[in-house]
């Protein structure tokens, strides 16, 4: 008899266990659970959300010791170890003031620790109204170059092209971006967030991040065998442009899947004074899927993505006379959408197409994880000044590998790797602008991160070895530096400071090394410089925060100094009725700046949100004591929000008033012009029909500003002394479905 009763008790007792490890509560400071947090495992890059009571259903085989996220909006996010013998049960403490992307918090992240490494994330919405380059501007020191919603790229405390590295699951994107006519090479399609950093500290993803690295990371997979998805539409008058996406996630049985598609079209945009910028038009579509196995010790994940992008190319006339351009050739008075969105016979015009393959694979033992990454990039780019043959057409080839330990000693987290890249660049036209040629970099490096109550530490060091062959002009050479960074993070009740040092190094590219004709994107002769050597960027970032219940602010001044700085600048000739540009390398030039963010949150008015950023940068060439070109103006950003989630208006869920104000931009290099200031004004309103539905209705540029941004690409325009302006006011609505 006892002994069935101690069989009972023993099979009772391993249920309730099993119980609790498949089951966890997420609470708040009275013990109230707290609905649709969102529970990120990191390490698998698996999420769930909790439900009305707090609960949530773990997933099975969650590796022991693996990274966990948990975070609430109006909370304090909290990033804990996963403990199989322990009950997961979490009490998150409500906080008043977030400091949004800029903040040092817990929180999980490719680049590193946000405590020890200047790392900073912006959410990438599905909704939002603006594009994904201007989403990410919304940080204080980022801008954009470009023409319109079809041409933009990423600008970080004034460095661009070259020397800011972007990464996409952790593939390093090669999308021609050595010009500024070329965009980023992927839409906002299935992506959650971006990680950035601002300089040269990412030593686990390159060495050649000079001015900064942007990580782009799709959401992540979702435990339920029940199908989930969304659908959503999107117009925008500006560019009289529509778009729709879908997303689908579903799983079963350790196995992950998620798929995404994309098709928009935009005709030309619309100028303040209601004229058109011709050529300004654009088409993109996309299709991305993920797939995901694991067990208990490892996970399988494959990527694929495909773009596809026709662009053309504003404010260009084929075989123009220097300073001869009329304003008329450029501009229409009114749009056909019957023709416009044809793209098919405009010229010039960019088709880009881009594949990405990715393979990952992890492997969790004890306090280790092993992870190994492949990627495949294929970028084609076709440019077509006539309608029947392209005159350039290139490929670009890209290959990845990516071996990484990760090892947790008591305080201490040591990451330990080796990357290595193979580039192939193959013309298929007699003309090209660079030549066919290789390059291949191989990197080690290792990290050690400490961090203990209230104290922290980071130390890095990686060594690549470059080898650029070209066989055109019988060059072969080799390139190799040394990378470091070293971080501290002390907090002190409220206060937290953290400082950081870093750097890194740059090699010549085909485009600086060979360029050798008329780049038509730009309207100007590039000729490159065979005898350039490599940049050398060292970075100085020191960043304070304080917050209280209802304020906060982080300060963040900055200083870097990068010598051998290779730029490309006119020469006093023409070839072709184009001017020559030249590339060249400065001694040394100085960086120097100090951003701000500021957020007030009155007690009188909980659902109303006060944020202000300024962006304040300094270039200097050292040589000839002038700014570097296309420095960005300095900047004032401030948003209003007001939130009706707890206390409805109506329809409302939330309004949110944008304002950017742009100072005057007098530092300029030799023949680049100045540009004034201006304000510019946006408005969102968010509206809460039905549950599983979204509505948001925008205006950009409320009060029909015309402005030329001193980064506009189509600013310098030959024949147009004033530069092309900007899109005037414009409406938009978003609509999204989710089941």
């Amino acid at each position: 008899m006892n002994f069935y009763k101690v069989f009972t008790y023993f099979v009772f007792l391993n249920f309730c266990c099993a119980f609790a490890q498949d089951k966890g509560f997420i609470l708040d400071s009275e013990r109230k659970g707290i609905s649709s947090a969102t529970i990120f495992f990191a390490d698998i890059n698996l999420e769930v959300y909790s439900r009305d009571d707090g609960s949530f259903t773990i997933p099975k085989d969650i590796p022991a010791n693996s990274l966990v996220e948990i975070k609430k909006s109006g909370y304090i996010s909290q990033v804990i170890q996963f403990n199989t013998n322990k009950k997961f049960e979490l009490i998150l403490e409500s906080l008043h003031i977030q400091l949004d992307e800029v903040e040092i918090i817990e929180s999980t992240n490719q680049l590193g620790n946000t405590k020890l490494v200047s790392v900073e994330k912006k959410v990438l919405n599905d909704l939002s109204t603006t594009s994904l380059v201007e989403n990410i501007t919304q940080l204080s020191g980022v801008n954009w170059i470009g023409s319109g919603q079809g041409i933009q790229k990423i600008v970080v405390r004034g460095l661009s092209g070259m020397r800011v590295v972007t990464y996409l699951n952790g593939m390093r994107i090669e999308n021609q971006q050595w010009a500024n006519d070329h965009g980023i090479g992927f839409t906002e399609l299935g992506l959650s967030e971006v990680e950035l950093i601002k300089g040269s500290s990412a030593l686990k993803y390159g060495g050649e991040a000079v001015g900064g690295l942007l990580y782009f990371k799709d959401a992540p997979f979702l435990e339920s065998e029940k199908l989930s998805g969304f659908i959503s539409t999107k117009f925008d008058n500006s560019h009289f442009s529509y778009g729709n996406k879908f997303g689908l996630k579903w799983s079963k049985n350790k196995f992950y899947f998620n798929l995404y598609g994309q098709y928009t079209i935009a005709t030309d945009y619309r100028l303040p004074d209601n004229t058109y910028l011709y050529n300004s038009r654009f088409r993109n579509q996309g299709i991305k899927f993920s797939a995901s196995y694991r067990s208990n010790k490892i996970q399988h994940i494959f990527r694929y993505q495909h773009n596809a992008e026709q662009l053309g190319i504003p404010a260009h006339v084929c075989d123009p006379t220097l300073g001869n351009i009329e304003l008329t050739q450029i501009l229409s008075d009114e749009i056909s959408l019957s023709e416009d969105y044809d793209l098919s016979v405009i010229r010039p015009i960019q088709n880009v197409s881009n594949h990405l393959f990715i393979y990952e694979s992890n492997y969790f033992i004890n306090n280790n994880k092993f992870s190994l990454h492949i990627g495949h990039f294929i970028n084609n780019l076709k440019e077509y000044e006539k309608v029947t043959f392209p005159a350039f057409d290139m490929d670009l080839i890209s290959t990845q590998f990516r071996l990484n330990l990760r090892k947790k000693i008591k305080d201490y987290t040591i990451n330990i790797g080796s990357q290595a890249t193979r580039n192939s660049n193959k013309n298929y036209t007699v003309d090209y602008l660079i030549p066919d040629g290789l390059s291949s970099d191989i990197g080690l490096y290792s990290i050690l991160d400490y961090e203990k109550n209230n104290l922290g530490f980071n130390a890095g060091a990686r060594f690549d070895f470059k080898e650029i062959v070209c066989d055109s002009y019988n060059f072969q050479n080799t390139f190799s530096s040394l990378s470091s960074s070293l971080g501290m993070y002390y907090k002190y009740k409220d206060h937290v400071f953290r400082l950081t040092y870093s750097g890194a190094f740059r090699s010549p590219h085909l485009s600086e090394l060979f360029s050798d004709g008329v780049h038509h994107g730009t309207n100007r002769y590039e000729l490159g410089n065979e005898s350039l050597d490599i940049e050398k960027g060292r970075q100085f970032d020191l960043k304070y925060q304080w917050s209280s219940q209802h304020f906060g602010i982080v300060l963040n001044p900055f200083l870097q100094f990068i010598q051998d700085y290779i730029s490309i600048e006119p020469m006093d000739s023409i070839i072709q009725n184009n001017r020559v540009f030249n590339y060249t390398q400065f001694d040394q030039v100085k960086l120097s700046g100090f951003e701000m963010h500021l957020h007030y949150h009155p007690h009188f008015m909980h659902n109303l949100h006060l944020e202000q950023t300024y962006s304040f940068v300094e270039t200097k060439n050292q040589d000839s004591n002038r700014a570097l070109a296309l420095t960005p103006s300095n900047k004032i950003k401030t948003k209003i929000r007001l939130d009706f989630n707890q206390n409805r208006l109506g329809f409302f869920k939330s309004i949110s008033l944008y304002h950017t104000y742009s100072f005057e931009q007098k530092n300029v290099s030799q023949f680049e012009l100045p540009s004034d200031e201006y304000n510019l004004v946006n408005i969102d309103i968010a509206f809460d029909f039905f549950k599983k539905i979204d509505f948001i209705l925008g205006v950009a540029n409320l009060f029909n500003e015309e402005y030329v941004p001193h980064l506009s690409r189509i600013k310098d325009v030959p024949g147009v002394p004033t530069g092309i302006p900007n899109p005037g006011r414009s409406f938009n609505i978003n609509l999204r479905y989710t089941f």
